[in-house]
């Protein structure tokens, strides 16, 4: 339920507030937006206006806008006390951002299907911890904070992504560097997506073909309503 522009920015000062008294860690506009969900604390009078329009012109001169030039997704809310602080921590990452290559042989089958689900006027949401599974629309209710957004601009809707091995070296390459510029966008390490380790594969995975596997990626209810062709299903669960 909206609430009062009052409220709204009475709320967003409060979150900001308590972050930054507890670290100095940037705190996401990501972030901020999934915790404003949580608390359905959206102002009745936003109209149009994104998070980033409403801090600016509802919430300033207490609040402020910082982001890396580099990589613009990223984007910090922070206070006039934290500004200089959370500056400097961005300026820092921007030598980081090269130093973790990644491999999509390596991450795990549903934030691959995050980032190449074939939707374009949708947001895209990845649950951070085991069972990974990505969500469109919005992440289920009470557990916002449980996922992160996969923004557009790093996103490829469509990219076959069944057989990471067999995508052409370029394509690779692009979906590759934009996990990796999303994961620095939100400070998270892209390990943090890794497939099971090898002592870890057995149990979960024996008995299951790639069939269960692709079902089990899909978002809460998607998988009852997905319509598979009967020859795709079945070359699936020949496949281990």
């Amino acid at each position: 339920m909206p609430v009062s522009p009052e409220e709204f920015q009475e709320k967003v000062k409060e979150i900001v507030r308590g972050h930054y008294s507890r670290t100095r860690t940037p705190l996401l506009l990501a972030r901020l937006g999934l915790e404003i969900e949580r608390l359905e604390a959206w102002p009745s009078s936003r109209g149009q206006r994104n998070l980033k329009r409403l801090i600016t012109e509802t919430c300033a001169p207490d609040l402020d806008i910082v982001w890396d030039k580099k990589s613009p997704a990223y984007i910090a809310v922070v206070t006039p006390e934290a500004k200089a602080e959370v500056e400097a921590k961005i300026a820092e990452r921007q030598g980081d951002e090269g130093s973790a290559k990644i491999r999509l042989k390596d991450l795990a089958q549903p934030l691959l299907l995050a980032f190449c689900v074939d939707v374009q006027d949708e947001e895209v949401y990845i649950r951070k911890t085991r069972p990974f599974r990505y969500e469109v629309g919005a992440p289920p209710a009470g557990h916002s904070a449980d996922y992160i957004l996969v923004e557009r601009e790093f996103r490829r809707p469509g990219l076959r992504i069944d057989r990471p091995h067999q995508l052409p070296r370029d394509e690779r390459a692009d979906l590759e560097g934009r996990i990796q510029k999303w994961a620095v966008a939100h400070a998270v390490g892209i390990d943090l997506f890794s497939k099971l380790d090898q002592g870890e594969k057995g149990a979960p995975e024996r008995g299951r073909n790639a069939l269960d596997r692709l079902l089990a990626a899909q978002p809460a209810g998607l998988a009852q309503r997905l319509m598979i062709p009967a020859d795709i299903a079945q070359l699936l669960t020949r496949a281990s």
